[in-house]
């Protein structure tokens, strides 16, 4: 491969990527921003604030199997119980993140 080549193949690579990544950010600062408050950074809600609204462990495998994504989106969006709702300060495209992120918390 030419120097070339592979410098367009490199350049080509980096910007390909630069929205998954983005979205991997930005997952991540609204995660910290609105949901490691109650839930922690872990998802397990073992934070002080997170006991005292008694935060469900996202983390919980029983209740991961028994949920589905459009009940998960419908509590980020809408809120529930002492969740806020955060329909009205994030984006569908946010919300559908963070939704992938709580998946992402499930025990292996």
């Amino acid at each position: 491969m030419t120097k070339k080549a592979f410098l367009a193949l490199s350049t080509a690579l980096v910007f390909a990527s630069a929205p998954a990544l983005r979205a991997a950010d930005v997952r991540s600062e609204n995660w910290q921003t609105h949901c490691s408050v109650c839930h922690g950074d872990n998802g397990k809600g073992q934070t002080e604030e997170g006991r005292k609204k008694k935060a469900r462990d996202l983390t919980n495998a029983k209740w991961q199997d028994t949920i589905d994504d459009a009940r998960i989106v419908k509590s980020i969006t809408k809120g529930h119980d002492e969740m806020p709702a955060f329909g009205k300060k994030l984006t569908e495209p946010e919300i559908k993140a963070l939704a992938a992120e709580v998946r992402s918390l499930a025990k292996k």
